[in-house]
């Protein structure tokens, strides 16, 4: 077999043994945030950690500010999946592509070298791309279900801060996550306002946005909390029918590739096959 597709395969295998390893590792201390109020508990640093880290801190200087600054707020979207940070992401993007580079080179093949080294350093951005459109679905499906529980707590006699901390402690997910932050910051004493925006510029959501907008409008015009808030749900779920619906008729575009590919040439076969057969003896 050629030496090339060796190395490119064990380049390929190690390079996703690498991604799970970082992924996987132990998360550090309290890491940085593009915006206030994402903390974690300090939890203790292994070596291996520490050495990723290193690394990618060394080498964010030698990368574009606006590809460091889009990864970050890539990841503060993402929520810090697995209690990865910037510096320990670009530390494996950097493993990740040296790694392939180098088994491609001791291949004597230096342009698969660059090529899959360029496609595995990007690989990590792809991954956290995915993780921040899950966890922005996520929010989206629990909006107005955090909504209607807020308004019932507001209804209830608790003022605004009281709900938003009661509907933190008693429900989870990412939304839950990002209302704990924010709390976190009004007890920090940031201005309620500010903090508002604040989760709203993290989530990057359009229903939080409206929703933060619609909070911020009542404050300054005196309007009742409890009816913005009930005012944003019904508005909420009606956006969430109207998702549902959009893509309940996407469905049947997105299932004629796989009956045409899939399910039609079976039929074919099995319709079709006995008679040609049977044509076949005849003749």
């Amino acid at each position: 077999m050629n030496l090339t597709v060796i190395l490119g395969s064990m380049a390929i295998v190690g390079a996703i043994g690498v991604l799970w390893w970082g992924v996987t590792a132990r998360p550090s201390a309290a890491r940085g945030n593009l915006f206030a109020g994402l903390t974690q508990a300090e939890l203790p640093v292994d070596k291996s950690e520490s050495i990723l880290r290193r690394l990618g801190q060394t080498t964010r200087r030698f990368l574009p500010t606006s590809l460091v600054d889009k990864l970050e707020v890539n990841l503060v979207q993402a929520g810090y999946p697995h209690g990865l940070d910037l510096a320990r992401i670009i530390g494996i993007k950097v493993v990740l592509a040296a790694t392939a580079a180098l088994l491609l080179l001791l291949a004597g093949n230096p342009v698969a070298a660059l090529i899959l080294a360029g496609l595995l350093f990007f690989l990590p951005d792809y991954w956290v791309l995915t993780m921040r459109d899950k966890r922005q679905a996520a929010m989206q499906a629990a909006v107005a279900d955090v909504i209607d529980q807020m308004t019932i707590c507001v209804e209830a006699g608790l003022g605004f801060d009281a709900a938003l901390a009661r509907v933190a402690t008693t429900t989870e997910g990412p939304l839950t996550d990002e209302l704990r932050h924010t709390i976190s910051d009004i007890r920090a004493g940031v201005p309620r306002a500010q903090a508002l925006r604040t989760l709203a510029d993290r989530a990057q959501i359009a229903e939080i946005r409206q929703l933060v907008t619609a909070l911020l409008q009542a404050q300054k015009h005196g309007v009742p909390i409890a009816q913005t808030l009930r005012t944003q749900s019904a508005e909420m779920r009606m956006k969430r029918k109207q998702r549902t619906e959009e893509k309940a008729a996407k469905l049947t575009v997105k299932m004629l590739f796989p009956i045409v590919l899939c399910f039609v040439p079976v039929f074919m076969i099995v319709t079709a096959g006995p008679a040609f057969l049977s044509l076949g003896h005849s003749l």
